[in-house]
């Protein structure tokens, strides 16, 4: 399993960066379509629409459509259990709060890899590679 960071998502919908904005689109659809691969959390979900609202001046409307379209990638809630668990690897790895609730989703879907440009590359995490599509 692939986890995909918020920053995937975002540049599915970006159209400032096309070179990024092709490769999120193939990882996405490559998931979803082919591999059935990929994941998510619903704070991946609540910061994409945040990021929708903020950076793309997205309508709820286009947001609606885009959330129907990761649907399948959903495989995880942030529960009180995750947050604890996410604390514990923020002061094991001293990262930021978010990217260790990012870490800890991933490790309860037994992810192999989290895709994302905001974590280190080629950092393992808990036994879970980084990758960042965008170098």
């Amino acid at each position: 399993m692939r986890f995909f960071d918020t920053n995937v998502l975002v540049y599915t919908q970006d159209d400032s960066d096309p070179r990024k904005r092709a490769i999120a689109i193939d990882l996405v659809t490559h998931a979803l379509e082919v591999n059935h691969d990929g994941c998510i959390s619903t704070q991946v979900l609540q910061e994409f629409c945040n990021t929708m609202y903020k950076k793309t001046k997205r309508t709820k409307e286009e947001i609606d459509v885009f959330l129907d379209y990761f649907r399948d990638l959903l495989r995880i809630d942030v529960t009180i259990d995750l947050v604890r668990h996410a604390l514990a690897v923020k002061e094991e790895y001293g990262i930021q709060f978010y990217d260790a609730l990012v870490v800890s989703a991933a490790e309860k879907l037994c992810c192999t890899e989290i895709v994302s440009e905001d974590l280190n590359p080629d950092q393992m995490y808990r036994g879970m590679a980084v990758v960042n599509p965008f170098e």
